[in-house]
């Protein structure tokens, strides 16, 4: 069983303060039970004054997680502030690593994660993902590296993100150190109960006309139905002025999941030769379509998620994608008190993502750990 302890600070200039405000709360000497693990989420400037290692140094335990334009936790939210949330079991225990993602990534990461399959003798039950946003490797890359090293131990988390523009202060943490291009990871061990949700698009707003990927590479969508993207969409009705305008409010759906909900793909750009750059994978025969999201959708998917959460106990996770945080135009706060108003006084963390890490179940109840955009997701952890 694993119990969970949470505290927020605002304090992002004195270090003293912010540390002693973060200890009342937690009361660890009352509250830490055997084996421990804190999750941050914090404005990328704590790391910046010095809050963010003085906290984490403070703890008798590991720290994950990553910055974000906006946290959530026991019912306070906002966007200059630093969250921790403590994992803390008698019959569970945490391991945790940061690795670089340098160009023989995959390699160090299936070394580092079979150097600690070996040093035990149980394999984790879960890994909390916490992934750098990187022009050079997309996130489904090194999901799918971590995915193999692990033998497709089920992922969630998130990717970094800041509130500038190009995100140049997005970094991932790990025991008080903040890293622009590594990869941080942890690992819980034992009898964990824990479940996913996920938080997307109405599904009624999901284009109907089958279409299938024809050409892509990695990230970039090339053709649609043998036909360029721009081609394709223009038979659906979206002309490349309307599509050009509309990025950040108009994802793709890809699915490849047999059964499973279709996933969310966000898109950057359009090159010069016409192909578009999407926030994720494109795979080359699966099924694609083009959606919309509105304000209304963010809050009645995530409502709905939060009541679809199976127990009233335990606490979850919550990362929720940043195109959804501005499809919310001036009320950016919205999403994140939905959350507080439907969770009814149950312990949760909420956090924007720069890409969000959780596992899909498909019809033959088998689960498929993906890469997602444009969505919410959570894992309830007891």
């Amino acid at each position: 069983m694993i119990k969970s302890i949470t505290a927020v600070t605002r304090e992002i200039d004195d270090v003293d303060a912010a540390v002693n405000e973060i200890l009342t709360k937690l009361n660890m000497k009352e509250n830490l039970l055997k084996n421990s693990m804190g999750i941050i989420s914090c404005f990328s400037e704590f790391a910046e004054t010095g809050v963010l290692k003085a906290i984490c140094d403070a703890m008798p335990f590991d720290c994950i997680g990553a910055t974000t334009p906006l946290c959530s936790a026991e019912g306070e939210t906002d966007q200059i502030m630093l969250k921790i949330i403590v994992l803390t079991s008698d019959d569970c225990d945490f391991e945790t690593i940061a690795l670089p993602i340098t160009e023989d990534y995959k390699n160090s990461i299936s070394i580092a994660i079979n150097e600690l399959r070996k040093s035990r003798e149980d394999k984790p039950e879960l890994i909390l993902s916490y992934f750098p946003l990187m022009s050079t490797v997309s996130g489904d890359m090194i999901l799918d590296a971590i995915d193999h090293a692990g033998e497709s131990i089920p992922l969630f988390g998130t990717m970094a993100v800041d509130h500038l523009p190009s995100y140049p202060t997005a970094m991932t943490i790990h025991n008080g150190e903040a890293f622009r291009e590594s990869v941080v990871l942890g690992f819980i061990f034992g009898d964990v109960d824990y479940s996913f949700e996920i938080a997307s698009l109405n599904e009624e707003k999901i284009g109907k006309r089958e279409a299938v990927i024809t050409e892509a590479d990695g990230n970039i969508l090339i053709s649609v139905n043998n036909k360029s993207v721009l081609d394709w969409l223009s038979e659906v009705g979206i002309t490349k002025d309307s599509f050009e305008s509309s990025l950040g409010i108009l994802p793709f759906f890809i699915d490849y999941v047999k059964g499973a909900k279709p996933v969310a793909r966000a898109v950057f750009a359009i090159t010069p030769e016409g192909h578009v750059v999407c926030g994720g994978m494109m795979p080359v025969g699966a099924t694609i379509a083009v959606g919309r999201i509105t304000m209304d959708d963010v809050l009645e998917s995530t409502e709905n998620a939060v009541k679809r959460l199976d127990s009233e106990d335990g606490v979850f996770l919550s990362y929720s994608c940043l195109a959804r945080y501005f499809a919310l135009g001036a009320n950016h706060e919205a999403e994140a008190n939905k959350v507080v108003e439907t969770a009814e006084g149950k312990r949760y963390s909420f956090a924007i993502s720069g890409g969000e890490i959780c596992p899909l179940t498909d019809t033959d109840a088998n689960q498929k750990n993906l890469f997602h955009n444009y969505t919410n997701v959570f894992c309830r952890i007891r």
